[in-house]
């Protein structure tokens, strides 16, 4: 992981172009592509929670001038916070995701306060599933034992420490 990230800092002209390609960065300030970057230069601290928005669907080392390979370096900086955080941290992803998916029938949820307050003052404020869509999955997932299957995974992840 060290040599990756070392060499594909160095690369890094601090342009920013990786942030304004980066589609995940237009919906949070939270993530940032070029201040990662930065701070893998400094030695500094990189938000553990940040690296996992990251979609990688490399439009970051496509525009990038110098191609560093930022979807990659992401992938290492998660193997790291897992390795350093073991299974506490994979249990509380898949609980994180297993919720959202149970109870709002997606995978991922606008994440910025900024994108709610638009839609609602753009009228886009349109529900990402239709409530009896969502209760009839909700029930599809009952019926096959996602339900039951997340208690128990969450049983799991909350004797952890």
């Amino acid at each position: 992981m060290i040599n990756l990230l070392s060499s594909e800092s160095k690369k890094c002209i601090q342009c920013g172009t990786c942030t304004s390609a980066c589609v995940v960065s237009r919906v949070t300030r939270r993530f940032n592509p070029r201040l990662i970057m930065y701070n893998i230069k400094k030695n500094a601290s990189i938000g553990g929670d940040d690296v996992w928005l990251c979609l990688r669907c490399h439009m970051c080392e496509a525009r990038c001038p110098n191609s560093v390979k930022i979807p990659e370096i992401i992938g290492e900086l998660r193997e790291h916070i897992l390795e350093e955080h073991g299974e506490k941290r994979a249990v509380e992803l898949y609980i994180d995701l297993a919720e959202t998916i149970f109870n709002e029938g997606v995978t991922v949820l606008p994440v910025s306060n900024e994108v709610k307050e638009f839609k609602a003052e753009s009228g886009l404020d349109i529900p990402l599933l239709p409530e009896n869509f969502k209760a009839e999955l909700k029930e599809l997932m009952r019926s096959i034992g996602f339900e039951d299957r997340l208690k128990k995974v969450m049983s799991i992840g909350a004797g952890r420490s």
